[in-house]
């Protein structure tokens, strides 16, 4: 026992065991301290002065480290997982322990008995390829810790038989058609556990004779195709679970010319015959070469008749190939020719045509040509009133461009349009892209929130698409041009030009909230005609006057699949749901998962998603469950609609009408749900710079 003298008072502190509590007087006031913490240091201490013989006390919890438990490493599909989180305590008030994968919490039930310092929090899951390999955190929780501590289970193992999912040829090319000389490669996509091994059968077309292939990867590679390359090739999955599958997939030789053949015969002495065989077309799944049989009677080992053949023969051949070569010259020519004078139409319009082409001479642009509407069907407008102005963006094969064109046949009145440019040399299934947007485009009701066609030039190269001006440019520069912090600088014209700087005005709680609601109205829309998004991110919504989001770029899900799989070297990770990235899905689930991306995008004012990590890094952490945290200006409920849109199940992420509803409800009191007085740091002084991100 020892007394500490502080003014007229005596505070005394009982310490019964020198080597654990020590008493501290060399300050003015008495405190306590606790070597070697241990859990029986847990409870209740209390400080008692013998002046007022008052006392005032203080509880001591002490939590020790969590263990983590699997007790199914390794099970069958459909069998449970038990996964068990224990933490020795002692207080009087336990700890809470969470279950989470990633930023998801997970239901879990709490064993805990009365006068027992042990909590366990028990998680049990059921065997699916979803948990297969993942990684499941336990945290302890306590106000006043200053972070959570946590341990991270064993991932389980879940034991499948070995499926292909799918087949892919690459490139891809119709029917899997392939010319002579191209390397082709094969990749077989499969799941299971333990990891499957592959073999490859082959059967060459026109056989039925099986081929075992000596490949035992998931990839077949043929460096230069040839005929005895076409036929069907089988993927042959196996592991030790009984049950497993195989797929299958034919390509075709694409052939040209013609060829001739000497036909072998058994007997010397019988007269040989010649084969010529032609192809003028594709030779695809239903198409087949037609050939003609001559026999000529053998008079002589050297018969001029036979020489004259072959030497006819040679010549026929290679005048067809001085033909095609001259062909492919005259159109490359033809195609040069139709883009000069395209380029002269656009630079040399006669005084009258550009002056009813003034930006000055403008009316009114909110209504649809009411002349060209009657060309609803073909919806085709002469090109002498099309003018391309500034090239505004780049596609893989398309040119963007701000242009304008007549409202009606003759007119005076225009409008400016946003034009899409095919490129002349757009591959055949790159022209397939194009016209299956535009076809979109012309039979889609109209929506505020999505772009509106114009009309369309394909009468001659090159093609083109008009549709209506977003004058704000992408959502994305919108919302980095409105965020806070930012000025615009405006250079004044006339005999003393002046350069002023003007804050532009910042999107408000309420703005941010409508610009999510209408681009998942839009989303909606599109959902009502079973179309889906190409490659959705903020980027590729379109802003018009007055804030209002258009959405553009869209197809139905087996076109958008497509074209994916075309420009898969291009995949923008950070917006893309994992099932894309894995197994190739593209479906309104997966839009609903980019969304939730974009509306990140929004209440961040345009900045990069996962700032802090690498596209390699940012697919594996989002497959091992990682989500992007809670952002500090943001109310609880915001950010479960957006771990919502993050499900790892694609079904239960939320549909539109219900993101909708939500949006409204919070709009209600927007600016408890977006704090402003809370934003980041980061986020006060944007830099506006864009770069390309994937």
């Amino acid at each position: 026992m020892t007394a500490i003298h502080h003014g007229n008072q005596t505070f005394t502190i009982i310490t019964p065991r020198p080597d654990k509590y020590n008493d501290n007087n060399d300050t003015h006031e008495p405190n306590l301290k606790v070597r070697n913490l241990s859990l029986s240091d847990g409870g209740r201490y209390e400080c008692s002065s013998n002046l007022t013989q008052d006392s005032v006390g203080a509880n001591l919890l002490v939590i020790g480290t969590p263990t983590c438990h699997n007790y199914n490493p390794e099970v069958f599909y459909g069998q449970n997982v038990s996964l068990e989180c224990l933490v020795f305590y002692a207080g009087y008030k336990h700890p809470e322990i969470i279950w989470s994968y990633g930023s998801l919490k997970l239901n879990s039930t709490s064993e805990t008995s009365e006068n027992s310092t042990l909590l366990k929090e028990r998680l049990t899951l059921e065997a699916t390829d979803r948990i297969h390999g993942q990684s499941y955190h336990c945290q302890v929780q306590y106000p006043g810790l200053m972070s959570p501590i946590q341990c991270l289970a064993q991932p389980t193992l879940v034991n499948g038989v070995a499926k292909v999912m799918a087949v892919h040829v690459y490139p891809v090319t119709k029917h899997n058609q392939f010319t002579l000389g191209t390397s082709v490669i094969i990749k077989c996509i499969s799941k299971g556990y333990p990891v499957p091994t592959y073999s490859w059968s082959f059967t060459p077309a026109g056989s039925n004779q099986k081929i075992d292939l000596t490949f035992k990867t998931n990839q077949l590679s043929i460096n230069s195709f040839s005929g005895q390359h076409a036929g069907t090739y089988v993927c042959h999955v196996t592991n030790e679970i009984p049950g497993n599958t195989t797929g299958t997939v034919t390509i075709y030789a694409d052939t040209r010319g013609v060829t001739l053949l000497l036909a072998d015969h058994a007997e010397v002495d019988e007269a040989p015959s010649y084969v010529v065989s032609r192809s003028s077309s594709q030779t695809g799944p239903q198409e087949a070469d037609t050939s003609m049989k001559y026999t000529r009677t053998q008079t002589s080992l050297f018969s001029p008749y036979a020489i004259g053949a072959v030497i006819s023969a040679s010549l026929a051949l290679l005048l067809i190939i001085v033909f095609v070569f001259m062909a492919m010259r005259m159109k490359k020519r033809e195609h040069r020719m139709r883009e000069k004078l395209a380029r002269a139409h656009d630079e040399n319009l006669d005084d009258q045509e550009v002056e009813l082409l003034d930006e000055n001479t403008q009316p009114n642009t909110e209504y649809l040509p009411t002349e060209y509407s009657r060309l609803k069907m073909s919806w085709e407008i002469p090109r002498k009133d099309v003018r391309l102005l500034e090239q505004i963006g780049q596609g893989v094969f398309v040119q963007v461009w701000k242009g304008r064109m007549r409202r009606s046949p003759g007119s005076t009145d225009v409008m400016r349009v946003i034009i899409k440019k095919l490129q002349g040399e757009a591959s055949d299934k790159e022209r397939h892209f194009f016209t299956a947007e535009l076809e979109v485009l012309k039979m889609l009701p109209a929506h505020a929130n999505v772009i509106r066609l114009v009309g369309s030039y394909t009468a001659n190269e090159p093609w083109l698409m008009m549709m209506e001006l977003a004058s704000e440019g992408t959502l994305q520069q919108f919302l980095q041009c409105h965020g806070p912090g930012h000025q615009q600088v405006r250079i004044g014209r006339g005999e003393k030009p002046s350069v002023t700087m003007s804050k532009k005005q910042t999107l408000t709680s309420q703005k941010l909230l409508a610009l999510a609601a209408q681009v998942a109205s839009g989303l909606d829309h599109l959902e009502k005609f079973k179309l889906i998004y190409y490659r959705l991110r903020s980027c590729k919504i379109l802003v018009a006057k007055g804030g209002l989001c258009k959405l553009s770029g869209f197809g139905f899900p087996n076109e958008v699949t497509e074209r994916n799989l075309y420009e898969s070297n291009s995949v923008p990770v950070r917006w893309t749901a994992p099932e894309s990235l894995q197994s190739h899905v593209y479906n309104v689930k997966t839009d609903t998962w980019s969304y939730g991306i974009v509306l990140w995008e929004i209440l961040h004012f345009g900045t990069t998603p996962y700032p802090t990590m690498g596209p390699h890094e940012v697919v594996e952490s989002v497959q091992n469950g990682f989500r992007m945290p809670k952002p500090q200006h943001c109310s609880s409920e915001l950010y479960e609609l957006l771990l919502r849109c993050w499900h790892t199940i694609p079904e239960e992420r939320p549909s539109y009408q219900e993101i909708l509803e939500v949006l409204s409800h919070l709009v209600v009191n927007a600016d408890v749900h977006i704090d402003f007085c809370n934003l980041p740091d980061h986020l006060l002084s944007l830099d506006t710079a864009d770069s390309a991100v994937f």
